[in-house]
Parts: structure tokens; C-alpha cells; sequence
């Protein structure tokens, strides 16, 4: 192990100037998120209660590193990138002061935020669409 590095079970955390990196024992896993995204922050905190000890933060380190590595280690198809995007969307629902949105009561505003996921989704859907069109037969 190295300096400002956690071993979690199988896995590796470390903290750098910038980033928070996770890695499997083996080395064939690898993910890295900024210190400054809500989800590095996450990271690094659980990180720090790890790194002192903190069975409770281990624990979620355990499982959110092992969900990733499941994550990362599948090919995805459209169902699985759907189910994905539903549920990121709900946890950005759930948590919207996290990612500093704040639903307005300004019904122009709803209405052009509103706008503008459609316009997400109708792009989404043109990827997808995109996708399965190159895809070889």
C-alpha cells in the first residue's frame, strides 16, 4: 500500500492532489472521480473515516466499490444504459440541492427546465436510436 491509500477487502482507495482512485488488487479495475464533483466528496469522506478506522465507513466503501466494479464490468446493452439513466435520475431527484438545483416556484421556469429534459431525453433517444442503426448485423 501506498501513502494516502485505504485497502478495502479486495480493492484500493487512494487520495490525490485532485482525485479520489479506486482500484481492484489485481489491477484490472481502475475508476478515478474529481475531489470537487459531489460523488469525489462523498468518496473522500467515507475515504477519511476509513482511513481512521470507521467500520461503518468501510463497510459503505465495500459495497459502493464492489457495485462499481460490478458496474464497470458488464457490456452494456440499451436495457442496461436505460436502467442506469432511471436511476441517476432518481437520485438526482432525491438529493437536487446536492447538484444545486432548486425547484423554483416560477412556473416560466419550471416550464423551460422542463424544456430542456425533454430535449435531453429526445437526444438520448436519437444516441440510442444512432447506436442501433451501426450496430453490425
Amino acid at each position: 500500500m501506498e501513502a494516502n491509500e485505504v485497502r478495502i477487502g479486495n480493492f484500493f482507495i487512494k487520495r490525490d492532489s485532485d482525485q479520489m482512485k479506486l482500484t481492484d488488487l489485481n489491477g484490472v479495475f481502475h475508476h478515478a472521480v474529481s475531489r470537487r464533483m459531489p460523488i469525489g466528496i462523498w468518496v473522500e469522506n467515507q475515504w477519511v473515516r476509513a482511513y481512521h478506522g470507521d467500520e461503518s465507513a468501510i463497510n459503505t466503501l465495500k459495497v459502493y466499490i464492489s457495485a462499481m466494479w460490478s458496474f464497470f464490468s458488464v457490456a452494456p446493452d440499451d436495457e442496461y444504459i436505460q436502467d442506469v439513466l432511471t436511476v441517476a435520475k432518481a437520485a438526482l431527484e432525491r438529493h437536487p440541492d446536492w447538484y444545486g438545483y432548486k425547484p423554483s416556484d416560477d412556473d416560466k421556469e419550471n416550464e423551460e427546465a422542463a424544456t430542456e429534459v425533454k430535449e435531453m431525453k429526445e437526444f438520448e433517444e436519437e444516441v440510442r436510436n444512432l447506436a442501433e442503426k451501426e450496430q453490425p448485423k
